[in-house]
């Protein structure tokens, strides 16, 4: 999607373009330099153009139909070097959360089945009705593909019901598997190390995460993980600590307002108020 026309007089801005990455992200790329990036501590909060801008909590359209919120602003620059000049910019609806992580898997399968890459979210541990779940949230389609995908989400022995969070995006809600309740329990306590070792190798198995990763050095409380904090944190940290802080909760639970996408005020009055199961 261009946002300039090609027609411009001299000394104006080039164009700049959105694409869509994924289900949760778009990439602004083009004329990047007319952009400035404002922030609020260490996040960009607005990108201030010469001719638009972007901020925290618009929508955007790469697609007439396809709208996206903008809940995260990230620089992209070569090799991820903070100090480099931008290449682009990607727009989020929201950042992967430990959920996604650690909680998804634990309902079976892999990212290819659960069509990850395509519409998926993010997943959740709780959500503003109930606890003790995981809830995973798509963007819609109607794609023959997503419809099937939805009706095999729906025949899982641990579902409980789906609900449309907004016209574009569904939430399927789980019961928690009873081989992995151990698990979850853990999880929500932090003892991440703790968890069943044939559940941490499905944890891994389920992202394509290898035995050097962050996520398996978390799980198996990695001794060049607890000295690399050492280092960053400067300070001793016990053989019976935890290498990762606890759920955030206000990442973990669905936050109906944070992720909708709204079209009108009046649509906006009527949200999250279809559920099926």
């Amino acid at each position: 999607m261009s946002q300039q026309s090609p027609n411009l007089p001299p000394g104006k801005p080039g164009k700049s373009f959105l694409t869509i990455v994924n289900a949760r992200t778009v990439r602004l790329s083009g004329d990047i330099k007319q952009f400035k990036p404002i922030y609020e501590e260490d996040d960009i909060v607005k990108l201030d153009g010469e001719e638009l801008s972007y901020y925290l909590g618009q929508l955007v359209r790469p697609k007439v139909r396809t709208p996206y919120k903008i809940n995260v602003i990230q620089k992209l620059t070569a090799g991820g070097n903070p100090n480099l000049p931008a290449q682009g910019y990607d727009f989020s609806i929201a950042r992967t959360n430990l959920s996604s992580i650690f909680a998804a898997p634990l309902l079976g399968g892999n990212r290819e089945l659960f069509l990850w890459d395509k519409y998926f979210i993010n997943a959740f541990v709780e959500t503003h009705e109930e606890k003790n779940v995981i809830a995973l949230l798509y963007r819609f389609s109607g794609d023959a593909l997503f419809l099937k995908f939805e009706s095999a989400l729906c025949a899982f022995r641990t579902f409980k019901y789906k609900v449309d969070t907004d016209s574009y995006h569904v939430m399927f809600v789980f019961d928690i598997p009873d081989t992995s309740k151990g698990a979850y329990e853990r999880l929500m306590a932090g003892e991440y190390s703790k968890i069943d070792d044939f559940l941490k190798l499905k944890i891994l198995d389920y992202h394509g995460f290898s035995m050097d990763g962050q996520t398996a050095r978390v799980l198996f409380k990695s001794e060049i993980l607890r000295k690399e904090l050492e280092e960053k944190l400067e300070c001793s940290i016990p053989d019976s600590n935890e290498l990762h802080s606890i759920f955030d909760m206000t990442q973990e639970r669905f936050d109906p307002d944070y992720y909708y996408t709204a079209k009108s005020v009046l649509e906006k009055k009527n949200h999250f108020n279809v559920k099926s199961t």
